[in-house]
């Protein structure tokens, strides 16, 4: 495969796993072309045209050469310039590294972190929240996630990777979806009585389980272990950030049956509101569900015969038969 074949590898499986399904996907990317047909000529200049075609605004293409054949992949949940540095590194102890696949969005896919958080509206949509609501409550906090990324030094590890020609991507919103997926469908296979019920049952999943190990596992955020679970809903697994972009959810979630909240993480001003309403809410672990996402495409990568270099807090687990392991990072013989 070339980083080309990669990405758009990644951005498919993303697709096939999106809560809005393949015809909200394509109304996204139609409303995209309509946007910019509708912007002025000098506007238009300055538009992402790659939005006609990705309907993931935080998962890009940041740098290389997109025909370079890859051989082995460097994989981390957070890339910095640290990461970036170590990818050099282990070239020069005799495992080179083609690529690096970042999860958390850097350069111009975190300038554009926000504009994929809509899809929590569809999340929410599936529990049973009605779409002008969550998407009413949702339409502040758009803002706000816009301003906080705005000072950040969004391209400090992109440049990093350019100077010593490492071709760099980042996959977020596409491996979001996937974990999103899979734990949603893994719940609804469940009898869950109780809190304490839906935590062993996390635990049961190879990444949840690992993480549990060195305390990073599934956790009770809001509730406790003798809570009824009632309807479950996995809003806080993709949508851009953490959560369901605001903490005002949880009075409409309560008034729509919801009784679990089941998230990566969320924030102090959740927990309050969700406690507030009698909403329970069970943290899955940041690290451990974003590596879930990650290893569904990675897995795809593995059996197209390229090597995966876990890194930077990812949990690598194959799926794939006869090479089911579970690992963090590799120690590496010197040279």
């Amino acid at each position: 495969m070339n980083t080309q074949e990669i990405f758009d590898l990644s951005i498919k499986t993303g697709v096939e796993n999106d809560p809005r399904g393949g015809t909200g996907v394509k109304d996204v990317l139609s409303q995209n072309k309509k946007d910019y047909e509708d912007l002025p000529k000098r506007k238009q200049a300055e538009y992402d045209k790659e939005k006609f075609v990705n309907p993931y605004s935080d998962s890009r293409f940041l740098v290389g050469d997109r025909k370079r054949k890859i051989k082995r992949v460097l994989v981390g949940i957070d890339i910095g310039v640290g990461e970036v540095m170590l990818a050099n590194e282990l070239e020069r102890r005799g495992k080179k590294i083609d690529l690096i696949i970042a999860h958390h969005p850097e350069g111009k896919a975190l300038a554009r972190l926000h504009e994929v958080m809509d899809i929590q509206t569809a999340v929410l949509a599936c529990a049973g929240v009605p779409e002008n609501i969550s998407q009413g409550v949702l339409h502040d906090q758009l803002e706000n996630v816009w301003r906080r990324i705005m000072p950040v030094n969004q391209y400090k590890s992109v440049m990093a990777a350019e100077l010593l020609d490492i071709p760099m991507i980042n996959v977020h919103t596409p491996a979001d979806n996937c974990v999103w997926r899979l734990v949603d469908e893994y719940i609804g296979k469940k009898k869950l009585k109780t809190v304490g019920d839906l935590i062993e049952a996390l635990k049961e999943i190879p990444e949840y389980k690992k993480a549990a190990e060195i305390h990073a596992g599934p956790s009770i955020f809001s509730g406790d272990e003798r809570s009824y679970v009632g309807k479950i809903v996995v809003s806080g697994m993709t949508g851009g950030t953490s959560g369901k972009g605001s903490e005002k959810i949880y009075e409409r979630m309560s008034h729509y049956g919801i009784g679990t909240e089941v998230a990566m993480h969320v924030g102090e001003e959740d927990r309050e509101e969700a406690i507030k309403h009698y909403i329970n809410i069970v943290i899955a672990g940041h690290m451990a569900s974003d590596s879930i996402g990650l290893n569904i495409i990675m897995d795809k990568l593995e059996r197209a015969g390229v090597e995966i270099v876990p890194c930077s807090g990812y949990i690598r687990h194959s799926r794939n038969a006869k090479r089911k392991r579970v690992s963090g990072t590799r120690a590496v013989r010197r040279a």
